[in-house]
Parts: C-alpha cells; sequence; structure tokens
C-alpha cells in the first residue's frame, strides 16, 4: 500500500512542478480580465490561477507523451482550455461530495508519505533543506502542498470506492462461463489462391489503366533538404573549465547559506486535541486546559500523552515525535518548539492538525559539510550554472545574426558552429532531427522554403537549439509508369485472385445449400476437415478459420450454417458449423473465475463512475465563463 501511494504521490509532484511551465497565448483565451474567476460550480469560484496551474498541468503531461515530438502549433489553444476547464469543474465536483460524505484523509500518514518520498530524501533519510527548496520552487507552502496532495488523495478514494462497489452475481459468472466453454462441431475447407494466382493474366491496358486510375498511389511527395546550425548544452560543458577558487569562493558562500539559514533538528513530544469531526471546538479548547493544568501540577507528560493524546501512533510512546525540522508542521508549532528550552513544556498550540501542547526533549548540534563532501556537486552546480548563461547568450546571438544573415555563414562563422546537412525528406519527416514535427513545420513553413530564409531559433529540446535553412528543393512528381508497373501487377493480381476467389466461393456455399455438402466439396475437388467439439483456444485449428466460427450464429434444426473468411496467406476458408454444445462450469477454474469477476466488475465500475460524475453534474450548478462564452446548468 506504501508502494502505491508513493506512486500517486510523486504523479502529483510532478504535476506541481509542471505548474512552473510557462503556457505562450493563454491570454487571449481566458476569461474577462476584469473578473478573477473563469467558473462557479455550486457556489465555489473556479479563478483564473487554478485553471492556468491545471493548463499547465496538462499541457506538460503531453509533452511528456510525446517527447520531442510534441508541437505546441498542433494544440488547439481555445479547444484545449474549454477540455481542461471542464477537468477542473469536474474535480471540484467530485471534492464538494467527497466533503458532504465526510470523507477525510489521515493527515499524520499523508505526512510519513511525504517523509519516506525519496524525491525528499538525503542518503536515505528525509532532508527538510531539500523538501523546502522543492515546495519553494513551485511556489508553494507546505501546508499549501499537504492540502493538495490531500485532494488528489481523496479523489482516488473516491474512484476506488465506486469502482470497488460494483459486483456481479454467480448467476451471471456461470453464463459467461458456459458461453466461454462453449464448443462446437465445425468443418472447412481452403480454396487455395495459388493457382488461380498463377493462372492469372494483365494485359498492357490494364496495367495502363491501374495507373491512370490510382495516380495518387505513385506520387512522390514535395521533399526538402536543410542545412542548419545548432547550439548543444553538452558542447558547451566541454569548454568550460572550474577553477579551485571558484570552488573555494561557491563552498564559502554555501556554508554562510546554510548558517544563515540553519535551524536546529528539535526532537520534541506533543499531545493533540483534535476538534472538527471528533469533537467540537470548545470541547477540544476544555480538553486541551485540562492537561495543561495537569502539567502545571508536574503531572508526568508521557502518562498525559498516553491518556489525552488523539495521535494515535505517538501516544503510544507518551507523545515522542522524534527528531522534527521547522516548517513541517507550520509556523505556529516552529515557533513554539523556538522558544522552548529542552524540557519545557509549551501552552496549547493551534495548528491545522488540531491543539497541541508541546514538549522539547533534545536540541541536535549543527553539522557543516567539508569542501571535500561538497566539490562534485559543487563543480556540477557552477558547470550548470555557467552553461545556461552561456546557452542563453548564444541563442540571443544566434537569434540575432541568423535573422539579418543571408545564409547560415555568417552565424556559422561568429559562433564557431558547424553547418550540418540532412538527409532529403517530406511533410511525413524523415529520421534522426527530420522526426522531430517542430523542424518538419519550420522547414514547410513560407518563410522559408518559399521565401528562402533562416528559421527563427528552434528549441529542439531543453539541451539543443537550432536554425535551419533549405538547401534544396524537390517538387512533388508523377513516378513514371515504367518504375511502378511491377508493383501494378502485383496489386492487379491480387485483386483477381480475390475475386475470384469469392466468386468461387460463393458458388461452392450455393451448391452446399442446396445439397449434400460433402458431394459438393467434391465436386470441386476438395476435401473437408473437421473437428467434434472445437473450444475457442484450440491451437491446432487456423486462428482466422477459429475466430469465424465461434461468430457464426447457431445452425437451425438440421442444417448446418456456412460461410467463408479471407486468410492471412490469400486462401479463402469455407466454414460449416453443424451444432454448437453449451459449456460448463468447472469448479476446478475458482481461481481463473475470480480474476474473470474482479475484471469485469472493475469495468462495470468505471460506467457506474461516469455515470455519478454526470449525476453531480446534472444535480449541480455550474457556470463556466469564458470571454465568448457563458454556460449555464442546473
Amino acid at each position: 500500500m506504501r508502494d502505491k501511494a508513493k506512486s500517486w504521490v510523486t504523479i502529483v509532484i510532478i504535476a506541481v512542478i509542471a505548474f512552473m511551465m510557462a503556457i505562450t497565448g493563454l491570454e487571449t483565451l481566458g476569461p474577462n480580465p476584469s473578473n478573477p474567476n473563469i467558473a462557479s460550480v455550486n457556489g465555489q469560484d473556479i479563478t483564473q490561477e487554478q485553471l492556468y496551474r491545471f493548463l499547465d498541468q496538462q499541457k506538460r503531461m503531453l509533452m511528456g507523451q510525446m517527447g520531442d515530438q510534441f508541437d505546441p502549433s498542433m494544440i488547439d489553444d481555445k479547444v484545449f482550455t474549454e477540455a481542461v476547464l471542464r477537468s477542473l469543474v469536474d474535480r471540484t465536483l467530485q471534492l464538494q461530495d467527497a466533503k458532504q460524505q465526510n470523507m477525510s484523509i489521515d493527515l499524520k500518514a499523508l505526512d510519513s508519505i511525504i517523509i519516506s518520498m525519496p524525491e525528499f530524501q538525503n542518503k536515505g533519510r528525509f532532508d527538510q533543506n531539500q523538501f523546502k527548496m522543492l515546495i519553494r520552487n513551485i511556489g508553494m507552502t507546505p501546508t499549501q502542498f499537504k492540502d493538495m496532495m490531500r485532494e488528489e488523495k481523496l479523489l482516488i478514494q473516491l474512484r476506488e470506492g465506486l469502482s470497488a462497489s460494483e459486483f456481479i452475481t454467480t448467476t451471471e459468472m456461470m453464463r459467461l462461463d458456459s458461453l466461454e466453454n462453449q464448443t462446437r462441431d465445425v468443418s472447412w475447407l481452403e480454396l487455395a489462391s495459388d493457382p488461380v494466382r498463377k493462372a492469372v493474366e494483365i494485359s498492357n491496358d490494364e496495367i495502363l489503366s491501374f495507373y491512370n486510375a490510382n495516380q495518387n498511389q505513385f506520387v512522390v511527395p514535395e521533399k526538402v533538404v536543410v542545412s542548419y546550425i545548432e547550439i548543444n548544452k553538452a558542447e558547451l560543458a566541454e569548454t568550460i573549465n572550474i577553477s579551485d577558487e571558484d570552488i573555494d569562493r561557491e563552498y564559502q558562500a554555501h556554508i554562510a547559506d546554510i548558517k544563515a539559514g540553519f535551524v536546529d533538528k528539535q526532537k520534541v513530544s506533543s499531545i493533540l486535541i483534535e476538534a472538527g469531526s471528533k469533537r467540537k471546538p470548545e470541547e477540544a479548547q476544555k480538553r486541551a486546559n485540562e492537561v495543561i493544568q495537569k502539567l502545571k501540577k508536574e503531572a508526568d507528560f508521557e502518562k498525559l500523552a498516553k491518556e489525552y493524546s488523539d495521535d494515535l501512533v505517538t501516544a503510544e510512546k507518551g507523545g515522542n515525535m522524534g527528531f522534527i525540522q521547522k516548517g513541517f508542521y507550520g509556523d505556529a508549532f516552529d515557533q513554539a518548539v523556538a522558544n522552548l528550552k529542552v524540557g519545557q513544556t509549551s501552552g496549547i498550540i493551534e495548528t491545522s492538525y488540531g491543539l497541541h501542547i508541546i514538549k522539547l526533549t533534545e536540541r541536535a548540534q549543527q553539522e557543516l559539510p567539508s569542501v571535500k563532501e561538497l566539490r562534485d556537486n559543487i563543480i556540477n552546480s557552477l558547470k550548470d550554472r555557467e552553461v545556461e548563461n552561456l546557452f542563453f547568450e548564444k541563442n540571443r546571438q544566434l537569434a540575432d545574426i541568423s535573422f539579418e544573415a543571408m545564409d547560415l555563414s555568417q552565424p556559422s562563422e561568429q559562433l564557431g558552429l558547424t553547418i550540418k546537412t540532412t538527409k532529403a525528406f517530406d511533410r511525413n519527416g524523415g529520421s534522426g532531427i527530420t522526426a522531430n514535427q517542430k523542424i518538419i513545420t519550420a522547414s514547410f513553413s513560407n518563410d522559408v522554403l518559399v521565401d528562402r530564409i533562416n528559421s527563427e531559433v528552434i528549441e529542439l529540446s531543453p539541451q539543443i537549439s537550432l536554425v535551419l535553412r533549405v538547401k534544396e528543393y524537390y517538387e512533388s512528381q508523377l513516378t513514371p509508369l515504367d518504375n511502378v508497373t511491377s508493383s501494378i501487377i502485383t496489386s492487379i493480381t491480387s485483386e483477381k485472385t480475390q475475386k475470384q476467389l469469392q466468386e468461387k466461393a460463393e458458388q461452392l456455399i450455393a451448391n452446399i445449400k442446396s445439397g449434400d455438402a460433402q458431394k459438393a466439396a467434391e465436386t470441386a475437388g476438395l476435401s473437408w476437415s473437421e473437428t467434434k467439439r472445437v473450444n475457442r483456444r484450440q491451437p491446432s485449428i487456423n486462428h482466422q478459420i477459429l475466430s469465424k466460427a465461434f461468430k457464426m450464429p447457431y445452425p437451425v434444426t438440421d442444417k448446418p450454417e456456412v460461410t467463408y473468411t479471407a486468410l492471412l496467406n490469400g486462401d479463402i476458408a469455407i466454414i460449416l458449423l453443424s451444432a454448437v454444445y453449451p459449456g460448463e462450469h468447472k469448479e476446478a477454474d475458482e481461481k481463473i473465475m475470480a480474476a474473470r469477476e474482479k475484471y469485469i466488475a472493475k469495468n462495470n465500475g468505471r460506467n457506474i463512475y461516469i455515470e455519478y460524475l454526470k449525476g453531480l453534474k446534472d444535480d449541480g450548478n455550474v457556470n463556466i465563463l469564458l470571454k465568448d462564452k457563458t454556460e449555464k446548468g442546473d
């Protein structure tokens, strides 16, 4: 279960980091600038900021799925924005319903998940600085981050609950089992395609007629060969040298930051009094006051924790929370701990978890890393920083120079870049960089293809950018008949073969229906293959024949059903179905039955979830406001 929790939390982190990715063009698609809200769900507003966050998240997911093939121009921003907004509305409806159902998430368990996450760990232990840095980088506080994760967990709990509620009855499973284990009496014969194919005759007129009627098949699309110059971060990194002076200067700055921002690790014990669903606020306050009064009379903190604390995990340990770090339990908690000396107890502290009475039991000492321990990280950090600056500056220069240049020679010489050339490729792309949609789009744009100017700087990936121009252009043209005659003959031969085989099959089926099947086969010089009580998984029978046989309708009285199907090798099989036998439910297959039951119930559960969401929309009051559109739903 812990692994499962980690997986969804990791997805949430990736999604949140995507908030910082900029999306172009949103200002033209958002709501009315005079109104910060873009939708209302049962009276709860959805803001522009929320929409932008979800747009960033969804676009980043597309980028992750498509990789280098992702091109923002492929997305209709208006359609994309409306789809993401509806997703945000669905999310809000579900969270509202979860609240009405009094669904909740154990915050302490959520904290445990966060602490155990590898993204926030250093050398196998939770690193508060790393946690704070990642959260700060995405513009969130620890409390905001935990609130967002709590919502995600609620949604998962809600969906899984709906899916798990569906079941399938034993009668239904037995009926499905009967169908699955059904057997049939099947006979078949095959009309070979090779003799027919070898006898096919094709005239020159037929070849010419096919060529003229299907010229679109023989058109070679327009192609281009492009030249390009690229800036590559990996190549830039090889040109950068980091001196010992640079390392020492960075080390001293890092140590200064550590000292300035150092917060002692504190070992604390806590008595938590929860309010809300467990008890009313005034009752919680009264209970906390009881604890304070007993502490003033020098009552044992550990015993009081076991008696009063609602944190069942720490209560068993006398309230011992172990070492905590600043920022994790909120500012009020941190301030209270900071004001305590070892052995002292606080007053009543209110946090998002409830009311705390805190005792400081130990304060760890500060440890500073040596320059040797940090050397590799410092070198990498300095190199990365220098590469980023150099990459940015080189791209700026490349954009300026290539914009004014008549070709790539000038920017190549001034920036010390090598001009590279691709192989010819069409609008479907080629291999290497020419498979990238950004390269294809730029190469066939009017500016580059028609006006023959240098492209703008193209960000191929976060590590590589380039400028290209068309070197050679090949117009679309019709392939000469002589070059495609062989393929035309193959196509015509295949068509004639299949047509003759189908006519032969239809005639043979007509003979079978009007007379004796055995005699009809003998007259055609063929013989039947027959299998009694064949099941759906019979390995000795051609899969196409078997599949077709189990799709045929039940034979009426003593009159067999007959049909034909084309096989992958070009032959045609005529299939005779003479009897169908219901399958038996086998107790020995209970494990298989259980797996099938779970699979079917899960699919049914998905349908229930879809209906549930539709019901929330139908019963709710949803107003969606876009610049050019207002939607209302009750």
